[in-house]
């Protein structure tokens, strides 16, 4: 009775967190405008946008055909700074290669190429990005070619996108843990998860990793307001002093996996802390030995929904996501 009494009171602290809904969402259509041009070229639009999505970026691509007549051969070029990597895409089915400029150490780039568009048509291609290092500047920009009815082939150039990442300082405020769910339930409050894996067959120390997670959430000067030793949750709370807002962050070590998840109504604020985590875990995993290289470290999101994985499997072991139900192996 003990143990099934110790394993109710864990499920109730999970539950606690309110991070278990899926991070991966339909993403909505743009809405077409209806435009009237006389040549074939001008009815063909690319429109590009980029926002938080969880813990990443995700850069959308529409390109519209409004005339009557198909256009083919169709090669979209996305250049980005290296700072970004490219973490999945949809849909699948989409032909996609990332390219490296030797010239340029700044930049590299995704091709994504399909043979026809139809007429009256359009496409969405959706780009997520993980940051890899913050403190940077960059811009994202995109272009099209594709052979007209005529087969001309046409070009169209997308302004750049600016991504920056702004240093972020922390003051720590002390928030009672009866006004937490109360916090994550306000209006306008934004989730967000990094989930980890650590590729070593050394046996996984759940004390240890989570003496180690809270740590690095405490030097970034966040107040600690509840821990749970025996589940190996807890809670942090700050204030970002430049933007003014507040965040509640929690760490904890959960079928395997090592996770950082951060709530509050500035998205983009959250990738910075979770990315600066993350890379700060890898530089101290790296600097004990624990790893050999950053490879080393999984992020356990699912390849085809980005839904976060319910475990981290061991090594050649495939799991399925219990969103899309996609199988895959995460650690080969």
């Amino acid at each position: 009775m003990a143990k099934k009494k110790k394993e109710q009171d864990q499920d109730d602290m999970h539950e606690l967190i309110l991070f278990r809904e899926p991070t991966a969402q339909e993403i909505k259509k743009f809405e077409s405008v209806s435009l009237e041009y006389i040549d074939q070229e001008d009815k063909i639009n690319l429109v590009c946008k980029s926002e938080p999505f969880g813990g990443n970026y995700l850069y959308s691509l529409v390109i519209s055909n409004k005339s009557v007549d198909p256009i083919t051969e169709i090669k979209i070029r996305v250049r980005m700074p290296r700072f970004l990597k490219l973490c999945r895409s949809t849909p699948p089915t989409i032909t996609i290669e990332t390219i490296d400029f030797e010239e340029d150490e700044e930049e590299t780039q995704v091709k994504i190429e399909f043979e026809v568009l139809k007429g009256k048509g359009q496409k969405q291609i959706n780009l997520y990005f993980c940051p890899l290092s913050l403190d940077k500047k960059g811009e994202i920009r995109s272009s099209v070619t594709f052979l007209n009815n005529v087969d001309f082939v046409r070009a169209i150039d997308t302004d750049a996108i600016t991504i920056q990442f702004d240093p972020f300082k922390v003051e720590r405020k002390i928030l009672p843990s009866t006004e937490v769910r109360k916090f994550l339930e306000k209006p306008g409050i934004k989730k967000a998860i990094k989930s980890i894996g650590i590729g070593i067959e050394k046996f996984f120390d759940e004390t240890y990793y989570f003496d180690q997670i809270t740590r690095i959430i405490q030097d970034q000067n966040f107040q600690q307001i509840i821990i749970d030793d025996d589940n190996k949750i807890v809670w942090f709370f700050g204030t970002e002093l430049v933007s003014g807002n507040d965040v509640l962050v929690i760490g904890q070590i959960f079928a395997g996996k090592i996770e950082w998840l951060a709530a509050s109504q500035n998205h983009p604020l959250l990738i910075s802390i979770l990315t600066s985590f993350v890379n700060t875990f890898k530089e101290e995993m790296m600097v004990l030995n624990i790893i050999n290289s950053e490879d080393q470290i999984y992020h356990l999101e699912c390849k085809y929904c980005g839904n976060i994985l319910s475990s981290f499997p061991g090594r050649g072991k495939s799991i399925e996501c219990k969103k899309c139900n996609y199988e895959q192996v995460i650690w080969n």
